[in-house]
């Protein structure tokens, strides 16, 4: 079983807007990881170029003797997974009732949410999904859509919307990777959520 384990996080935090911030920079160590004798640590940075945390250092430590550190191995190492899934541990959010909340139960209280008044409620919601996303090393566009229940050219769309009116102005309409194998919601799909409802229709 794959153990992830962040320290070394840094006081100092990214605003990156509704909420959401997450440090400047923290250490994982990663163990158990399939096809990889090793452990696994690294340094996660805020990449103001590429607008979003990226692996700055990595480095695999095998365990035990008689196990060569090959260049195959290597190319098990899952760097983008490694920063999507310790970013859950250290992202955290803002919301209105006065809480600070980790990623993943935002996105939770995100996809419960009964019903949003106005499309402008959407939009609104959308940006910060939008922002945990990228705090997150996720797509963003697939986080909205997956989300909020709505297809991916509806949460263009509204994140285009967020755009041009300014609430969102750093907004990038490309995803720029594929998204982790991780479930960002930490829930069962199969599995109905309470309070779960489906998307809402914008008329965008």
């Amino acid at each position: 079983m794959t153990n992830v384990e962040t320290y070394e996080i840094s006081e100092d935090r990214i605003d990156l807007g509704s909420g959401v911030s997450l440090p400047r920079a923290w250490h994982v160590r990663v163990s158990g990881e399939q096809g990889v004798p090793g452990t696994i640590t690294a340094r996660v940075e805020w990449d103001a170029v590429l607008g979003r945390p990226a692996v700055a250092l990595a480095a695999l430590e095998r365990i035990e003797t008689g196990v060569d550190i090959t260049s195959q191995i290597l190319r098990e190492v899952r760097t983008h997974w490694i920063t999507a899934r310790s970013a859950f541990d250290v992202v955290t959010v803002d919301i209105e009732d006065g809480r600070t909340v980790g990623a993943q139960e935002f996105l939770a209280l995100m996809q419960d949410r009964d019903r949003r008044a106005s499309v402008d409620d959407v939009v609104v919601d959308a940006v910060a999904i939008y922002r945990v996303a990228t705090a997150l090393s996720f797509p963003p566009l697939k986080l909205v859509s997956d989300t909020l229940r709505i297809s991916q050219s509806t949460a263009t769309r509204v994140m285009s919307r967020a755009r041009e009116t300014g609430i969102a102005p750093e907004i990038r309409l490309q995803e720029p990777r594929r998204a982790p194998a991780i479930d960002p919601f930490g829930w069962d799909p199969n599995v109905a959520r309470s309070g779960a409802q489906q998307g809402p229709s914008l008329g965008l």
